[in-house]
């Protein structure tokens, strides 16, 4: 154990020591992240990243505070466990007092299947988080992102071994441990291997000024079959950043789906790496927003191989005085041809005061390459009213109908239980509760 490690510390706050037990390079990892978050300048909103969203939002006051809020290591008694859905193959969650506890099927048990909190994953499993722990989000990747690793107080790591096929959804439920609430994902998939992934935000009302940081690593190996599904429903108070980073190989299937309709300020920073051919890339949102929510979302698609394929389609409802903003980039690398790749982003306004904005973007170094993005926002359709209004049907009704018709060809592609969690959530939201997306 390398627990003697004298490192420089940059201008401000010096890092705190290593822990008893900490691996030595992890702590080299987030002691180098602090020096960049200290030495590194607010993100500028002249980029489209933060062009709509004000930095300082995310901001914790006093961070240095955090260094003795240190990943707890829970003993696993059973009788402490929460029931398993019947319907999931492991369930992982975190709990208020900074433990994180796991459990699956027998089944996945014997099959090298790894799923435990990040920080014994660490201790215990190194060859594999030392060679793939912030290698897509690392010290240098932003501000926020390294105020993450380095400050990084609870996490779930997921191994999914090679040629391995789980039937039932992985289920994650996280939720917020306090005004302040660092989080962190790792998730590493072998080659020919098939999941469904489910990591769920959810919280009960924290208080005005509560802030969620999360960053989630997912690695997909070639020929992999994998969909993630993240859904945020936290509490009306909370402020959300989120960054993302999926790297999938040579004929890898990635299904990614976001559904967001909690928080007061969310901002989502996502991407997929398309680093082997014929791989592909699927990613979904759907966003309902009402009262004064603000939720902005920043999309990737890196296309590093040729005849690579990747699509997206992100749609959108307002109401009140909510506010959407979502950026997306297609960047297609040189010498890398024949590839596809399609953007779309729809946005339905329910009444004046809203507002959304949408912006696609292409950076293509090559040719051989199609490649089209589109984006609409308007009101419903008042012909689309009054056909229904015809038909026997009141407004509130019809305006129902529309709005789960607009969302249910996204919703209908994840599985059932989420999906009626969001049904549900968006049901009450049109019907005005503002309290509708936490946890109840």
């Amino acid at each position: 154990m390398d627990n003697n490690i004298l490192i420089d510390t940059a201008v401000g706050a010096p890092f705190r020591e290593i822990a008893m037990g900490e691996p030595g390079w992890l702590y080299r990892l987030r002691n180098e992240a602090w020096e960049f978050y200290l030495s590194s300048p607010s993100p500028e909103r002249t980029t489209n990243v933060w062009r709509y969203t004000d930095p300082s939002e995310f901001v914790i006051e006093n961070p240095e505070q955090q260094f003795d809020l240190l990943p707890i290591i829970f003993d696993r008694l059973p009788q402490e466990l929460r029931q398993m859905n019947p319907d999931h193959s492991a369930f992982g969650y975190n709990q208020s007092d900074l433990k994180t506890i796991t459990q699956m099927i027998p089944k996945l048990e014997k099959s090298g299947v790894i799923f435990k909190d990040l920080y014994s994953a660490i201790r215990e499993n190194q060859d594999l988080t030392e060679k793939y722990l912030g290698k897509l989000i690392g010290p240098d990747f932003g501000k926020f992102e390294a105020l993450n690793m380095a400050l990084w107080n609870n996490g779930l790591f997921l191994y999914i071994p090679s040629n391995l096929v789980i039937d039932k959804p992985i289920y994650l439920h996280r939720h917020p441990t306090g005004k302040n609430t660092i989080q962190r994902l790792l998730i590493v998939i072998g080659e020919n291997a098939q999941a469904t992934i489910i990591d769920d935000y959810a919280s009960h009302y924290l208080g005005k000024g509560a802030l969620v940081n999360n960053a989630i690593e997912l690695f997909a190996g070639d020929s992999s079959n994998i969909q993630y599904v993240n859904i945020q429903r936290l509490s009306a108070d909370l402020n959300t950043c989120m960054t993302l980073r999926n790297q999938i190989g040579q004929n890898t299937n990635l299904k990614s789906f976001f559904g967001s309709v909690g928080g007061l300020v969310t901002k989502v920073n996502s991407g997929t790496i398309l680093t082997g051919r014929g791989a592909n890339s699927q990613m979904y949102g759907a966003i309902f927003g009402n009262e004064k929510q603000h939720f902005d979302y920043h999309t990737m698609q890196h296309h590093k191989s040729s005849e690579s394929f990747s699509n997206l389609n992100f749609k959108v409802v307002l109401k009140d005085k909510a506010m959407s903003a979502y950026t997306g980039l297609i960047k297609i690398e040189k010498d890398t041809v024949n590839c596809e790749a399609y953007q779309e982003n729809r946005n339905l306004l329910l009444n004046p005061g809203t507002k959304a904005e949408s912006i696609p973007e292409l950076e293509i170094l090559t040719d051989q390459v199609r490649c089209t993005h589109g984006a609409t926002m308007g009101p419903i359709d008042p012909e689309q009213i009054f056909y229904l209004q015809c038909r026997g049907i009141g407004e509130t009704e019809a305006v129902r109908m529309i709005v789960s018709g607009f969302m249910e060809s996204l919703l209908s592609q994840i599985p059932d239980d989420i999906a009626k969690i969001l049904r549900d959530v968006i049901l009450v939201k049109l019907e005005g509760d503002t309290n509708g997306a936490g946890v109840r």
